[in-house]
């Protein structure tokens, strides 16, 4: 018998947690092992998207990154924010495609609106996510929705009413700096479950189940 099919990561029992969760990462210090592994426990904990953003003058390559993000990931959309500083577009083209092969499809962009028109002139598969400032805080994805910075959750109750409250407003996402307590909210809402992959049988499992079919017979 095939396996279910998993939900989506939108998905989710309760309406209000329809409305996407997107963790702002901090910048990557002096430990990328730890960074990689506080990224990886996000996208296990149910994490629709993992927003990678190194400012106008970043320190460290933010698509290097993204691809190492990828390789420790593997079902969190990743969005890159990247400089207003154009570099050559072919060199940009074939970066942009080693991360969506490593990331399995899951990159996006996201920018201002002249910049994006750029991004997708050069890699056209590539969703890039328009930055509305000055018009407001947050970020329109392709083909409709919007995703705004929230705080923090203060406590269950607190994010209960943050997702609720954004889902009326028509919010797709909402974009949450990294920390313990939005952590700890993922699991509550049962993102881990959501995405668990049923275990396939052991070759000594499958070994005994026929021995023991075979003796019944």
């Amino acid at each position: 018998m095939s396996a279910s099919p998993l939900p989506s990561p939108g998905a989710a029992g309760a309406g209000a947690r329809a409305v996407r969760v997107g963790v702002l990462l901090p910048r990557l210090l002096e430990e990328p092992g730890a960074w990689l592994a506080e990224c990886a426990a996000y996208d296990s904990a149910g994490a629709d998207a993992l927003w990678l953003d190194g400012g106008p003058d970043p320190a460290h390559d933010v698509l290097a990154l993204a691809a190492s993000v990828a390789a420790a990931t593997s079902r969190a959309q990743l969005v890159v924010g990247l400089p207003d500083s154009v570099p050559q577009a072919a060199l940009l083209a074939r970066t942009l495609a080693t991360v969506v092969l490593l990331s399995g499809g899951r990159l996006a962009l996201a920018a201002g609106s002249r910049r994006c028109a750029e991004l997708v002139a050069v890699a056209p598969a590539v969703p890039a996510f328009r930055r509305l400032a000055p018009a407001g805080p947050g970020y329109e994805e392709p083909g409709g929705g919007r995703w705004t910075p929230a705080a923090a959750p203060a406590g269950p109750d607190a994010w209960r009413a943050a997702l609720a409250g954004a889902a009326q407003r028509g919010v797709r996402g909402l974009v949450v700096p990294a920390g313990q307590p939005l952590l700890d909210a993922l699991h509550r809402g049962s993102g881990a479950e959501r995405h668990i992959r049923p275990s396939r049988p052991t070759r000594a499992r499958v070994t005994t189940e026929r021995q023991s079919t075979r003796r019944s017979s």
